[in-house]
Order: structure tokens, then C-alpha cells, then sequence
């Protein structure tokens, strides 16, 4: 953020003295090791928020407390929230009722806002990236049915389940099954990729 600490990395906005936030600041004065991780007192919910994050060059990720299915959480007004869901509402306004917030990057701990963009739920369950890791084909869609010693393909999309056929070689039958999905899946990412 221009006109911030001049400490690298600093998410802080309020300048003391010197360049540099209070915190910042009492520690050069006193010698202290400015890259250690300082406790915020009295900033701004924007400044208490982005402390929290590690920017790399793809995903921001969420450095502090996850809940059990990895998402960030974050106390904001009195509630606990989705870490993900207030970076994208403070980048693009209030999230349209009834919608997720699908991460594109797949990484459920980033935060940053051109990672994440609205969907459903069905939507948000199309952008898989990749096979179950039980699967036993390795192949998204594939399995492999004993009883015809072959591969079946199937897609599920807004709660169907479309059967696309047996094949006999695992190649063909991701094939299919990628193409499939490229058609009536616009939100899985990892087939229009595939396509470009």
C-alpha cells in the first residue's frame, strides 16, 4: 500500500514517524528485530486483516487461525468470517446473496481477491483440480469396472450424473470425459485450460 510503513512487507497504513508505523518505528529506536511478528494494538480492521497474510507471487495466503476445512477465519464485527469471503467483498462489493466464493488457485487458504471469484454451489463443485485422490484411474470421471474389465466414464453436473460410456483405454476414455466437461462445465477450470 503506497504511503505505508516503509518496512518491507508492512501491511500498515499509518505512518509515525521516520517511514515507519508505530510498531516499527519503537523498534528501530530501540534496537529491537523489525522482522519479527508484532501483535497490532489499535489498527484498522484493513490493517489487522492483511498482517495476517503472506503475499507470494500467486496466492496471498492466510497465515492465521484455519477452520477445519481449511479456510481462514477472521474476526470482523463481533462474528467470525471466512477470511476469502472478506477479501473478495472489500475488492468487489457485497457478495450476491445465496453465492460462494470459488478459489481458482484451488489453494483454500488465499485471500487474494483475483483468486476468488462468485458461484454457486454447483458452480464451485465443478472447478475440481483433479481425481479423488481414492480414484483408480488417476483420471477425473474415470474408474475402472471389474465386471467389464474396462473404463467407465462419467460426469456429474447440477446434480446428475451422466454415464458417457466404457472404453477400453484409459487415454480415450479421459478424452471423452474431458471434452464432456470442457461442453457442460464451464466452471472447471482444469478442461477449459486443457483447451486453450
Amino acid at each position: 500500500m503506497s504511503g505505508g510503513c516503509k518496512h518491507p512487507g508492512c501491511p500498515i497504513t499509518k505512518v509515525k514517524a521516520a517511514g515507519y508505523c508505530n510498531a516499527h518505528y519503537l523498534r528501530q529506536q530501540r534496537g529491537n528485530d523489525m522482522d519479527a511478528p508484532m501483535r497490532v494494538r489499535y489498527a484498522t480492521d484493513d490493517d489487522r486483516f492483511w498482517v495476517k497474510v503472506s503475499k507470494t507471487e500467486a496466492c496471498w495466503v492466510w497465515t492465521a487461525s484455519l477452520n477445519d476445512e481449511g479456510y481462514g477465519q477472521f474476526g470482523f464485527q463481533g462474528r467470525t468470517h471466512r477470511a476469502h469471503r472478506l477479501a473478495y467483498a472489500w475488492a468487489n462489493g457485497p457478495i450476491p446473496a445465496g453465492m460462494e466464493i470459488d478459489h481458482i488457485c484451488h489453494n483454500r487458504a488465499c485471500v487474494n481477491p483475483a483468486h476468488l471469484r462468485p458461484a454457486t454451489s454447483g458452480q464451485n463443485g465443478q472447478n475440481l483440480q483433479g481425481a479423488y485422490s481414492n480414484s483408480a484411474s488417476g483420471v477425473r470421471g474415470v474408474s475402472w469396472y471389474k465386471t467389464r474389465g474396462t473404463w467407465r466414464t462419467d460426469a456429474k453436473v447440477g446434480g446428475k450424473r451422466y454415464f458417457l460410456g466404457y472404453f477400453d483405454d484409459l487415454k480415450e476414455a479421459e478424452s471423452v470425459v474431458t471434452e464432456w466437461r470442457r461442453a457442460h462445465m464451464p466452471y472447471s477450470l482444469m478442461d477449459q485450460e486443457k483447451a486453450v
